[in-house]
């Protein structure tokens, strides 16, 4: 029984499972999913809050490539979401009629057009537990995006709000992923993304301010270029022959 306790437990070094590696390594990566974005509140010239855009659920997917220096990791990404308009609601006569003219208030149901905005944005991350399980991330990103809004209420021939800026924009991001294989990881992300001051001009000519504000829960894929096992460390010499067969005699 010894004997055979002795045995297993030099060959237990010889079969320890390797941790797969990421680090030092180039990656890839698509996710994709649904987004809620929040409610455009519209200043109308001088008129703060003068109109509401209530916003439908929408999506949000983009694609990566980003090199990982172990527990920290640079991304550079480029993304798009679009939602499609429910209501438009206003309090004062502020939605420009098209036919025979003028302005109109109230609230108007089932309108047509979408928002969007498509960004371009460098991500730092910090990953949180080793590569080879379930590993947690946190991370913020910031670049530019070009955000497009045009809505039309139902009964009108053409848009009363169609236009687009291009700005500033950050992001906040977290989530968890876990590897598939040496090179290939899944994961689960949320982002809140967040593009302030765009500025519009309506078809009447008024200069229109509002907000790009959207939370994302996404699906990743990730392709790791390496994705190789840490190396093992070989096991330990043998003891020289005299040691072994006095502890042989012993036994």
């Amino acid at each position: 029984m010894r004997k055979l306790a002795i045995g297993l437990a030099l060959a237990s070094t010889a079969l320890a499972s390797p941790a797969l590696a990421r680090d030092d390594q180039w990656y890839v990566g698509v996710d994709g999913g649904v987004m809620l974005l929040e409610d455009h509140s519209l200043d109308v010239g001088a008129i703060n809050n003068g109109i509401t855009i209530d916003n439908d659920h929408g999506y949000d997917f983009g694609g990566l490539v980003g090199y990982d220096f172990g527990s920290f990791r640079l991304e550079t990404e480029v993304s798009y979401r679009e939602a499609d308009p429910k209501n438009v609601i206003t309090g004062a006569a502020l939605v420009p009629r098209s036919v025979p003219g003028g302005f109109v208030g109230g609230t108007f149901p089932g309108t047509a057009g979408d928002s969007s905005a498509l960004s371009f944005m460098v991500n730092a991350m910090v990953d949180l537990g080793d590569d080879d399980g379930i590993q947690g991330f946190v991370g913020a990103g910031a670049g530019v995006a070009r955000v497009s809004i045009q809505n039309n209420v139902r009964t009108y021939p053409t848009p009363w709000l169609d236009d687009s800026d291009t700005g500033f924009a950050w992001q906040a991001l977290a989530g968890i992923r876990a590897p598939l294989s040496d090179s290939w990881d899944v994961g689960l992300k949320y982002r809140f993304f967040n593009a302030t001051g765009v500025d519009l001009v309506d078809r009447v000519g008024r200069n229109i301010e509002t907000d790009f504000r959207s939370h994302s829960l996404l699906g990743s894929l990730i392709y790791n270029f390496g994705g190789e096992p840490e190396p093992v460390a070989p096991p330990p010499p043998p003891p020289p022959l005299a040691s072994l067969m006095s502890l042989l005699v012993r036994l």
